[in-house]
């Protein structure tokens, strides 16, 4: 059973581009469940990726990306079929800004992803959903930018999030993000900066992560603090810094604690990702092993985006393995 709803989001509220506060929000039931029964499931949160929306879920199948995409109900039943999936009750919430996605960490200009989710769309499913609320029942889960929100997310929040599965998530951000300024300002040779390029992807990356990762109150209207200079294309380090302290491959050392609450921590990753993701995957799971922290690594011949339903149907086998019922 699929619900589409809209809830409203109080953290997202005052965000400086006027992005709506009320968001669609989409949740699968599973087969088992009826309005008549008392009986309770584990949750998992799925993220989706930069320029996507909660409702894209509910899209197909259509061809998306290279690949057609099936209804979230036919890719839930592969994951029951395939990979062994228990019942949970699916929750996919809407991260989406002006310029792509929020990245879903909070932010004065996108608004506060990350609150907006542990405050608004976890205390709303709990209340109206048998869910079990504690966080060993618990996961998250998502596609590139998604799984950057499942890596920061649950490695902030381990008291909420017991588990996490990172599909393609963006990473190294040395090798998967700087380029896309040096591409965007290739192409506005000579000009300056002035805002995204209508269907131009990378100008929007610019403006939309660093609007999330390295916000700039004094720069209106975009807000945008880039973190390469134009147009030398040196580095901005206080700017910088503030992305690479997001990045997983950094942060990692300053969340030891709660990586090692988790349950469970899933990398799984194209090994012809187009944008350098299996590096950032591989950079990741390289410290994270040095430091001993348990986690389960796959990698698989697609590309960034290829494979994707059925790495989501994998991850939610994966998840439900790892959660308690």
């Amino acid at each position: 059973m699929l619900h589409v709803e809209t809830i409203e989001g109080a953290r997202l509220a005052g965000n400086l581009l006027g992005n709506a506060t009320a968001r669609p929000l989409v949740v699968h039931l599973p087969d088992g469940y009826s309005e008549s029964s008392d009986r309770r499931y584990p949750t998992v949160y799925l993220l989706h990726g930069y320029v996507a929306r909660a409702l894209s879920w509910t899209q197909g199948p259509m061809l998306a990306a290279g690949t057609l995409k099936p209804p979230i109900g036919d890719v839930v039943a592969d994951a029951v079929a395939r990979h062994h999936a228990r019942e949970v009750i699916l929750v996919m919430p809407d991260g989406w800004s002006r310029f792509g996605c929020g990245q879903w960490v909070d932010s004065p200009v996108t608004g506060h992803f990350e609150q907006h989710l542990l405050h608004d769309v976890v205390a709303h499913v709990d209340a109206t959903y048998r869910t079990i609320p504690e966080a060993a029942c618990r996961g998250i889960m998502g596609i590139s930018s998604g799984g950057f929100g499942a890596w920061h997310l649950s490695t902030r929040n381990p008291d909420v999030f017991g588990a996490a599965a990172l599909l393609s998530a963006d990473a190294l951000f040395e090798v998967t993000q700087k380029p896309f300024f040096y591409r965007y300002f290739d192409r506005l040779h000579p000009a300056s900066p002035s805002g995204p390029i209508d269907g131009d992807i990378d100008s929007y990356m610019c403006y939309g992560l660093s609007q999330a990762y390295s916000p700039d109150l004094a720069a209106p209207p975009f807000y945008a603090g880039f973190p390469i200079d134009h147009p030398s294309g040196d580095v901005v380090e206080e700017r910088w810094q503030r992305w690479l302290a997001l990045d997983p491959v950094v942060s990692w050392a300053s969340r030891l604690d709660a990586l090692r609450r988790l349950r469970g921590l899933l990398l799984d990753v194209g090994a012809n990702d187009e944008h350098g993701h299996h590096y950032g995957h591989r950079v990741l799971s390289r410290r994270l092993a040095g430091a001993g922290v348990a986690h389960d690594v796959e990698e698989h011949d697609g590309t960034h985006t290829s494979r994707m339903f059925e790495r989501i149907a994998f991850a939610l086998g994966w998840l439900s393995g790892v959660l308690e019922a």
